[in-house]
């Protein structure tokens, strides 16, 4: 699974979110049109998609349906010149993260970077750094503090933005400096964090 799915059609604008985004370590793909994101999503699962509305070939209308119908994408930015109040809460209600107007303030590189980290957090964590949870709870981790991460049935809860069952820990977030190691629980599908506090 990849970070991000950029669909637009206009090369300086595609251009701008991709270095923008590859500049964040995130791991990013590009289409011109509906037809080639097609074409992607048909062998590629991402964090997020970024939708133009006003493609060439198809709406981005149609993608978005198909994007969400597939479950291609845990999320959806459509980002569009289109400054319609009626179409925002129509994407919106069906279940877009957040639905920007080119142009506007929530548009700049700032507001987008800071936007796409509170959907995903850090770019894609590598899987061979870390280990599985169940793995690290059972060699790890007293019957005491294990509790935090499971549900009254004794089974971890599935994850919050994709609904995969299952975890990893991953050590390679920051500079470890033993004795003191820290570990981030993520989802192995879609690298959302766990909080074992909420959870």
């Amino acid at each position: 699974m990849r970070d991000i799915l950029i669909v637009e059609d206009g090369l300086h604008e595609r251009e701008r979110l991709s270095k923008l985004l590859v500049g964040a370590q995130y791991s990013v793909l590009c289409a011109e049109s509906a037809e080639e994101a097609e074409r992607i999503l048909e062998i590629e699962k991402f964090r997020l998609a970024i939708l133009d509305v006003g493609l060439g070939d198809k709406s981005g209308s149609y993608l978005f349906e198909r994007v969400k119908k597939t479950s291609a994408a845990s999320f959806v930015i459509i980002l569009t010149g289109n400054p319609s109040a009626h179409l925002k809460q129509r994407f919106l209600d069906e279940g877009a993260a957040a639905y920007i107007v080119k142009a506007s303030p929530m548009a700049n590189n700032e507001s987008l970077l800071q936007l796409v980290q509170s959907l995903l957090g850090d770019a894609k964590i590598d899987l061979h750094s870390g280990i599985p949870l169940t793995e690290f709870l059972r060699d790890y981790v007293d019957d005491a503090s294990k509790e935090l991460f499971l549900e009254t049935s004794g089974e971890l809860p599935p994850c919050r933005a994709c609904g995969n069952g299952d975890f990893i820990v991953t050590f390679n977030h920051k500079t470890q400096l033993p004795p003191l190691v820290e570990g981030r629980v993520v989802c192995s599908a879609c690298f959302a964090e766990m909080d074992p506090d909420v959870e």
